[in-house]
């Protein structure tokens, strides 16, 4: 399958200029470090007072940037909460670097770190044990909630009203072994939350098996989930006890250095 990514110009997905034109707004006030008017954030950014201004107000709205009473506009606390999530996730995986690698190492197969960003989970990092294996999780990429263990695991520690609205979804079977049937997969999520870890069967790839733990922030909030994925005939119910072990002991040593670094 063709990667959306390595399309033509011709096919290249099209830019929203009116989202441009805001971050551009959103760049120049960070760039100045200081509150400006309008007439001045419309002359740096080439754009029309009106323009500007109709911008500026849809910032304003959605708390990204504050207006004060001499009508000067500055970077809101919205926008920090924004840059807090990127920060909290690079933090993940730097602490998480030297974790996955050793899981890599131990198991020899590959250890993930994911995320759930929106309804999927995102990958962050990939430690790769000898036996290389090619798989469609890797860093950057996206997979879905309810096909995979690092999903599974994110999803069941979620709160009920999220999991509810994403069990209304129509949840899309990748192999013959992908869990499509909402209360089955609310009974999955149940029993994952319950033992602290999920697992995935050939789910989202025939052949590829997966195992996941929950991190956890000093507060004990689920951040990421940590994942051992492997072919199927070595990561199986017979072996799971040995890949489990560990995946919690080097999760667990993550957590420590998460909750240290967050006091």
């Amino acid at each position: 399958m063709e990667d959306p990514q390595s399309g033509s110009a011709a096919s290249a997905p099209r830019t929203v200029q009116s989202v441009a034109r805001a971050a551009q707004l959103l760049k120049a006030l960070g760039r100045l470090t200081r509150p400006a008017s309008l007439s001045e954030l419309a002359r740096k950014v080439g754009l029309s007072k009106p323009t500007a201004y109709n911008l500026l107000k849809t910032l304003e709205s959605e708390g990204l940037i504050s207006k004060s009473s001499d009508a000067k506009y500055a970077l809101d606390w919205g926008l920090y909460e924004l840059g807090a999530t990127v920060a909290t996730s690079v933090e993940l995986a730097r602490v998480s670097r030297f974790h996955l690698d050793r899981l890599a190492e131990i198991t020899g197969e590959a250890a993930l770190l994911g995320i759930l960003d929106g309804e999927s989970v995102l990958y962050l990092d990939r430690g790769q044990g000898s036996d290389a294996f090619s798989m469609v999780a890797n860093v950057g990429r996206r997979s879905a909630l309810h096909s995979t263990a690092s999903g599974k695991i994110l999803l069941a520690n979620r709160e009920s009203d999220f999991i509810q609205a994403f069990l209304k979804r129509k949840l899309k079977a990748f192999t013959s072994k992908t869990i499509t049937d909402p209360a089955q997969l609310r009974a999955e999520l149940t029993t994952a939350a319950r033992r602290g870890y999920a697992i995935c069967w050939e789910e989202q790839e025939i052949g590829l098996s997966s195992i996941s733990v929950p991190l956890r922030d000093g507060s004990g909030l689920v951040q990421a989930a940590m994942t051992i994925a492997a072919p199927s005939n070595r990561l199986n119910g017979t072996t799971l006890s040995h890949y489990l072990v560990a995946l919690q002991t080097e999760a667990s040593a993550a957590e420590k250095r998460l909750a240290i670094r967050s006091r």
